[in-house]
């Protein structure tokens, strides 16, 4: 569903005045001003403002807010059957247990806000929605189509991997060439990235470090990405509902990026059969040993498999106790030192 001009919805804590308005400008009044009785689009506060009115409204009728992401409402009766609201702005996805658990909430949702009704969900920010006989998949393929044509990259020739292992990246000393379209193109690359992309997470983490001084070279590995896109388009992520255990994986890059001595952690967790949280980051700090980038890396990891624990700890319908969350790790080292009981303060491994 989604609500109809949704910050008109927002009410004021303050008294905000503003000009009026051309074309409605009061004859023998020109020197007043109007005072807003609700929130406007363009005012700072709109967006909290529509997101405080929808919280009221939502836990007033009994819904439960999930502290992990205050966007999330459940609402579940005693025999197991209810609802959960995914909020993203003024667009929202509804399940339910019970097609007439969704009906009741959709009407008592249209009784409060002015919405409109979208259907069974098939498209939602841009990520396409599959069903299958085993599960569901989404994918990114029009969006990937879209961002090439823009990019006037429709044409270019696919390639297997989305970056060149042998390459190395470094900073511009010359002029910046297009920085303000490498900016956009990192941008879209981006949105790709984080909703159903996690292939291309290390490529898209590396060439944004160069968004303020790009050079030929990172042109070059920026259209790599986009040939790799154009040969995987249909690539997505499969969910068919089993294992229903959350598992993590975890790994680091020590030192690879010689300009700043900084090392690069990735991990990724999978529920469902696919994946549901990915990042692939610069490390914040310098690390001395391949072994402590990658209990840095872990530290990272442990952070998101704690969060969404808790997240899925406080959607009723989901089994209870909630299994122990495994975090996998391939280095030898990093595993002998975790299980040791031996500390001196100097242990190091390159």
């Amino acid at each position: 569903m989604d609500v109809k001009i949704a910050f008109l919805n927002g009410d004021l804590d303050e008294e905000v005045y503003i000009k009026q308005p051309k074309g409605f400008v009061m004859p023998g009044n020109e020197h007043k001003v109007c005072k807003l009785v609700k929130s406007l689009y363009g005012l700072k506060q709109a967006p909290k403002q529509w997101h405080q009115k929808f919280d009221e409204v939502v836990l007033s009728s009994g819904f439960l807010l999930n502290q992990s992401d205050k966007c999330v409402y459940s609402k579940f009766d005693s025999s197991g059957k209810g609802v959960i609201i995914c909020l993203y702005v003024d667009d929202m996805l509804i399940f339910g247990t019970d097609q007439n658990q969704v009906d009741k909430t959709k009407k008592f949702l249209s009784s409060k806000f002015s919405m409109k009704d979208m259907g069974e969900a098939d498209v939602i920010l841009g990520i396409k929605i599959k069903r299958e006989n085993k599960g569901i998949v989404i994918t990114q393929s029009h969006y990937i189509e879209k961002i090439l044509k823009k990019f006037n990259r429709e044409d270019c020739s696919p390639v297997s991997t989305p970056m060149d292992p042998v390459e190395k990246l470094k900073p511009n000393t010359g002029k910046p060439v297009d920085q303000l379209e490498y900016s956009r193109a990192i941008g879209c690359l981006m949105y790709a990235m984080t909703s159903t992309r996690p292939d291309i997470a290390y490529a898209v983490g590396r060439l944004s470090r160069f968004t303020s001084n790009p050079s030929r070279q990172h042109w070059q590995a920026i259209t790599r990405v986009f040939k790799y896109l154009k040969g995987t388009m249909n690539y997505g992520l499969s969910y068919m509902g089993y294992p229903s255990v959350l598992e993590g994986y975890s790994d680091a890059s020590w030192i690879n990026h010689v300009e700043d001595s900084s090392s690069t952690s990735g991990w990724v967790f999978l529920l469902g059969g696919g994946a549901i949280s990915w990042a692939s980051k610069k490390q914040t700090c310098i690390t001395g040993s391949t072994m402590e980038s990658e209990f840095v890396a872990l530290a990272a990891a442990g952070k998101e498999a704690e969060w969404l624990r808790n997240l899925i700890h406080e959607i009723p319908i989901w089994p209870k106790p909630i299994a122990p969350i495994s975090i996998r790790c391939d280095s030898a080292p990093t595993m002998a030192k975790a299980y040791s009981q031996i500390y001196n303060g100097k242990s190091r491994t390159r």
